[in-house]
């Protein structure tokens, strides 16, 4: 997202936003998040993880947008930031990150940061102490990873870019961090571009910037400082053409937040409102990527169906070949038999060839196990198979060309849509056609949530806010651990002690529960089992997905793997009855 597009966003949600409540936090597709606010428009703000182009903005007014199944993430915000109060949105730097900070209905403080940064876009949920409560994506770089109840690690700004603003005043400090660039209309460029990569390459073709480099860049700063950015949206035709027939795009839109000199591209469509000009920009990268995508998947099926046809055309004209040798097979009987004294001979019957003019010897292949007149026998059984194979595949050999046929048909039609709903229409051509899988159906199952008031369940709440249930009884210890608790839920016995089961809930999937949340949850397991009273209690801990129960197992016995020990006096800590 272009920063100072973003700069302006984020001012639009600060004068829109601050003070409002959240009345829920939901998941709208992969790596996209809804947070609905308490306001008199009920904005909902929208923040896309997905790269290449992470956004955040709020959805168009009157425009729904629907929420799908919570991820483990949706849950943890929801419950973490339901009725907090929005206390500031800002950008800590001129990094893409936006921070949330709330207040919470318990009097706590919680902080978002929203990380739009390509490819390892991310939303953290930070605790009052900055430490890391829960997170949305898994990077794949050990640098960038976040980790539960560490504290928060800002993204490393970029060289040159180390602790910027937007004061006009440090405009001639910019240019000297640039001045390796050459000259001052270069490094203002060089500048402009880690700003916005649109409004950098136009820079040097302003007539002000050869003139005064530093006074121009001061007033592009000046501008985005106050707010008086002036969105211009690229695009080779109009927008409303592209979201019609996106495969026309030839080349992606650009937004830049101040008019450009040099148009990249031949149509400027001027949105004063930046959030309105963000939201333009996504529906059309949207609605172009979308239609990249389908095509490219259904040119792959197309090519995958010609390859697989015309591997099965070969395979059944070989076999088409081979039933020309139904003669020959044929021919091989009657020789047999037209020599009753002929013998097997190793794996051959050697007889007079009397279809030879000349009366040669041939060896006519044969089983060593059968007799001559059995071997005479195959012979013709295998002549017959031939004769009535072929006329079968002829009849399969021409259902292939005609599917190959069709199949240029298919490409013919793709190359030739032009709208999204001629796409969908060949799309379930393709699918009727088995050219194409069924489409797979999303769940909509919800992640189970203990409910309230069990009175088979004893819950807990630890201070840093983990959710700690714990069985009364052998079968509430079943119930609890194989219909309440989730797979990634983690799961805590006393070490070869009857007693409680105990689980851990993990809406976040935590890998490692943070020490105190650990500590914690095993000092209770350890009190509610038959070792408290004697000292120091082993306890297991491990995933509740490598819980099973075996056949014919009591209520309450069950077997684990991958667990580890630790040792903990019994004990109900600091934690807090729910």
């Amino acid at each position: 997202m272009d920063n100072l597009i973003l700069e302006g966003v984020v001012g639009n949600l600060a004068r829109a936003l601050t003070g409002r409540s959240l009345l829920r936090a939901e998941r709208a597709g992969v790596w996209e998040y809804l947070l609905r606010f308490s306001s008199p428009a009920a904005d909902t703000l929208i923040v896309c993880l997905r790269p290449p182009h992470p956004y955040l903005h709020r959805a168009a007014p009157r425009v729904p947008v629907r929420a799908l199944p919570p991820d483990p993430f949706a849950v943890l915000l929801d419950r973490a930031l339901g009725g907090a109060r929005l206390e500031r949105i800002h950008r800590p730097g001129l990094d893409r990150v936006v921070e949330m900070a709330w207040d919470t209905p318990a009097g706590e403080t919680r902080t978002l940061v929203a990380e739009l940064i390509g490819k390892s876009a991310n939303l953290l949920l930070l605790d009052g102490g900055r430490r890391v409560l829960g997170y949305a994506r898994e990077m794949a770089s050990a640098f960038r990873a976040p980790v539960e109840g560490q504290p928060y690690r800002f993204p490393v700004a970029r060289r040159g870019f180390e602790e910027i603003t937007l004061d006009p005043a440090r405009a001639g400090e910019y240019l000297e961090r640039f001045a390796s660039e050459g000259t001052p209309l270069a490094a203002a460029s060089a500048f402009l571009r880690g700003l916005s990569p649109p409004l950098g390459e136009d820079f040097p073709s302003w007539v002000e910037a050869s003139a005064d480099p530093r006074g121009a860049l001061a007033e592009i700063l000046s501008a985005a400082l106050s707010g008086r950015l002036d969105p211009c949206l690229y695009t080779p035709l109009p927008p409303g053409d592209l979201l019609r027939e996106p495969s026309s795009a030839g080349a992606m839109p650009v937004l830049s937040p101040f008019p450009l000199r040099r148009p990249p591209l031949p149509v400027e469509t001027r949105i004063p409102d930046p959030e309105a000009a963000s939201r333009l920009l996504v529906s059309l990268q949207e609605a172009i990527r979308s239609d990249q995508e389908i095509r490219g998947r259904l040119s792959a099926a197309l090519d995958r169906e010609v390859r697989r046809l015309e591997r099965l055309a070969g395979k059944l004209e070989e076999e088409l070949r081979e039933t020309e040798r139904a003669e020959e097979f044929q021919r091989y009987g009657d020789l047999i038999l037209a020599h009753p004294a002929a013998r097997v001979v190793e794996r051959f019957i050697p007889v007079t060839d009397l279809y030879d003019p000349g009366a040669r010897e041939l060896k006519v292949p044969a089983d060593p196990s059968l007799s001559p007149r059995e071997n005479a026998e195959r012979h013709y059984a295998r002549a017959r198979k031939l004769r009535r194979g072929a006329e079968t595949i002829r009849g399969r050999l021409d259902s292939v060309r005609s599917r190959v046929r069709q199949a240029g048909d298919w490409r013919r039609s793709l190359d030739s849509a032009r709208a999204p709903a001629d796409l969908r229409g060949l799309e379930d051509l393709l699918v009727r056609a088995r050219v194409l899988p069924q489409p797979k159906i999303a769940s909509t199952r919800r992640p189970r949530i203990a409910p309230e008031g069990d009175a088979g369940i004893r819950k807990f709440r630890t201070a840093d806010g983990f959710v700690i249930l714990v069985g009364r009884t052998a079968a509430d210890n079943d119930r609890l651990t194989f219909q309440m608790a989730s797979p990634h839920d983690f799961w805590l016995h006393a070490a070869d002690r009857s007693g409680a089961h105990v689980v851990v809930r993990n809406p976040a999937r935590l890998k490692e529960l943070p020490r105190p949340a650990l500590l914690a949850a095993a000092q209770i397991a350890a009190h509610f089992s038959r070792a408290k009273g004697r000292g120091r209690v082993e306890v297991h801990v491990t995933l509740r997905k490598y819980v099973r129960k075996g056949r014919g197992f009591a209520p309450g016995m069950v077997t684990l793997r991958n667990h580890r020990t630790l040792e903990v006096e019994p004990a109900i800590p600091g934690t807090e009855g729910d």
